[in-house]
């Protein structure tokens, strides 16, 4: 699974160059920054299940077909992560 903790690995790098874009002000590039963390992070969930998409939108389905939908993950989630992709 090292490619999954890569993944993970980047998205913790995402997320801290979101927050410090958020302290300046810098709003949009926050988002952008926080949807690819949380994008890398349904990439990296889905490797745990020998699965990967080559589009935003494929991650973003299969995430809520085999995570959402069976209640691994909260409803909210598969929301926010479509909200931020549609934010981007």
């Amino acid at each position: 699974m090292k490619e999954a903790e890569a993944l993970i690995k980047r998205a913790r790098r995402y997320l801290k160059s979101a927050e410090i874009l958020l302290k300046d002000k810098d709003n949009e590039s926050s988002v952008s920054r926080t949807y690819y963390a949380m994008f890398y992070c349904a990439q990296a969930a889905l490797l745990t299940r020998k699965l990967s998409f080559s589009s935003h939108k494929g991650v973003i389905s299969a995430f809520g077909e085999h995570f959402v939908k069976t209640d691994i993950f909260p409803k909210e989630m598969g929301r926010e992560l479509n909200r931020t992709f549609e934010k981007r």
